[in-house]
């Protein structure tokens, strides 16, 4: 299976028995605005790191995905994505000061998030049907 099968529908069908129909959205949503706004006060402040924003949306739109899967497993990882989102817009001036002075460690955070988009895309999409596995 290939990697980009990871990132085909940032939304996934809430029909039936989807583990995406409870609580999906009320759990991907606010992630997802958790990341854009942690991602825009990292990176817009400095001209160069803009083009990393794009890996904060995209963060925000496929690991919020897969972790509202797993909320529908694990009702308590609900209330936990609540509340890290909830911290998220306590604490934005905080963050925006924090982007604003740390250019590296902007720069480091993105990069390392992008690292970690991709191995959750990777390890989603490995081929589990090789031989002896």
């Amino acid at each position: 299976m290939s990697v980009l099968q990871y990132f085909r529908s940032p939304f996934p069908s809430a029909k039936g028995f989807s583990a995406y129909r409870m609580p999906g959205i009320a759990v991907h949503a606010p992630l997802f605005f958790a990341f854009l706004f942690v991602g825009f006060f990292f990176c817009w402040p400095h001209a160069i790191l803009r083009p990393l924003l794009l890996i904060w949306i995209l963060a925000g739109l496929y690991l919020g995905r897969d972790i509202a899967i797993y909320c529908h497993y694990a009702p308590l990882l609900t209330l936990l994505s609540w509340a890290a989102a909830g911290a998220v817009l306590i604490k934005l001036a905080a963050i925006a000061r924090f982007g604003a002075s740390h250019f590296v460690a902007s720069a480091m955070l993105s990069v390392l998030l992008a690292a970690l988009l991709i191995f959750v895309a990777v390890y989603g999409t490995r081929d589990t049907d090789r031989e002896g596995r």
